[in-house]
């Protein structure tokens, strides 16, 4: 166990300091700032209007109490005079005049804040006709009766072999957003962490340092501490951007502008799309980095090691693809099959999931047989390595490969 330690810290050290890690980590900071300032800049060109309200109309009190997100009454001001006074002195962007007939005029300068007083106009229509109905003696529980708003709700239906079924989601337009952004990340952690194992065993083969390395440790305890240190990068990676995150929601909660989408996404954060995504992350990554590993070890130098992985990045820019085609186009077969194949599943699934293409017990199943091929590539992967990892040959990639099934097979017999 000491053994394993000792090769888990190292490889988890050195890549931890790496640039290529830093990097990585650093993005998401760098893209919440670039928000956090779209934010702000959002919020002060969409800063609330000062305005007054003036006259000796009935509604002009009431008027006076309104509140809205674009605007903020003055009560303090109540006669044109005042009003003038502190347009002038830009203590106030615009004042309205309110007549006996409850006409309304709005004033103001030409360099006051944009403010449209049509936003006002349902709120005085209610006002004045509560005045009127109180004028014509009607009684309050009618009134009340009269001023209740009325709601709309939308539903998202979904027509099935001729039956209309309720969607599973009213945000399923975020969910989908949410879940096709940890495909995009899925797709950036196969690529970097498939190629750091790769370049981790080819340097110590072509440095001719694993002789000495496995003259006082077995393969398989190398092997598993280095794909432990993955994982513990890929999981320390995601711990980063959940923290990022959560820090990230506080400021971002404050703008004004960004509320409303924050709120949507907080809705969605936790139903299975999500989550059910996140775990193919890292079932998705591990397998690539196991066959990764595996393809590392056929080679001899480190300038064989793009030639070896490439069929690998290959298959997760196909399976990458395809998860994007599937977004507006569910209903191809090949990718319909394709999706439940692993090594395109931990993509194309949870976009059809997050779609609602597929229920939680396919996603389930998507994800079982992912686990079950990553077992199996496990111990396919130890072998290949045991047997690779002190062979040197300037015959080629894949002859070497091929070499090493020919020899499975002969010992099998």
């Amino acid at each position: 166990m000491t053994k394993f330690k000792v090769i888990f810290k190292q490889v988890f050290m050195k890549n931890i300091k790496s640039p290529a890690y830093l990097t990585m980590i650093l993005m998401p900071v760098l893209l919440l700032g670039v928000v956090f300032g779209i934010g702000k800049i959002i919020d002060q060109s969409q800063t609330a209007a000062k305005i007054a309200v003036v006259g000796q109309a009935p509604e002009s009190a009431a008027i006076r109490q309104l509140k809205g997100t674009d605007y903020t009454v003055k009560p303090a001001i109540t006669t044109v005079k005042q009003a003038k006074q502190a347009l002038e002195k830009e203590q106030i962007d615009g004042y309205l005049t309110v007549n006996q007939q409850a006409q309304i005029t709005y004033y103001q300068q030409q360099a006051s804040h944009d403010f449209d007083p049509s936003t006002l106009q349902n709120q005085i229509n209610q006002l004045q006709l509560v005045t009127l109905a109180e004028a014509a003696n009607v009684p309050t529980a009618q009134i009340k009766q009269l001023m209740t708003p009325t709601t709309v709700k939308t539903v998202t239906v979904s027509v099935e072999d001729g039956q209309q079924k309720i969607a599973q989601s009213q945000n399923q337009d975020v969910t989908q957003m949410i879940s096709l952004g940890i495909t995009v990340l899925m797709f950036v952690f196969i690529v970097n962490y498939a190629g750091i194992i790769a370049q981790e065993i080819a340097t110590e083969k072509g440095s001719r340092i694993m002789e000495i390395i496995l003259s006082s440790v077995s393969a398989t305890t190398q092997f598993f501490a280095k794909v432990g240190a993955i994982l513990a990068l890929v999981l320390t990676q995601i711990g980063v951007y959940l923290v990022i995150g959560l820090v990230g929601y506080q400021f971002l909660k404050q703008q004004v502008a960004l509320r409303s989408i924050l709120k949507q996404v907080t809705a969605v954060i936790w139903t299975p799309p999500i989550w059910y995504a996140i775990a193919f992350l890292v079932v998705g990554v591990l397998l690539y980095t196991i066959i990764a590993a595996m393809l590392g070890s056929v080679v001899s130098r480190m300038d064989q090691v793009q030639q070896a992985i490439s069929p690998l990045i290959i298959m997760g820019t196909l399976s990458y693809m395809g998860g994007f085609v599937l977004m507006s186009h569910a209903d191809i077969p090949i990718l319909k099959i394709l999706s439940y194949v692993p090594l395109f599943s931990q993509i194309m699934l949870p976009v059809r999931f997050a779609n609602g293409d597929i229920s939680a017990m396919a996603a389930g199943l998507g994800l079982g047989l992912a686990i079950v091929a990553l077992v199996g590539l496990t111990y396919l992967a130890l072998i290949i390595y045991r047997m690779n990892v002190l062979v040197y040959s300037d015959s080629g990639v894949l002859k070497s490969f091929m070499r090493s099934f020919t020899l499975l097979k002969a010992e099998q017999k």
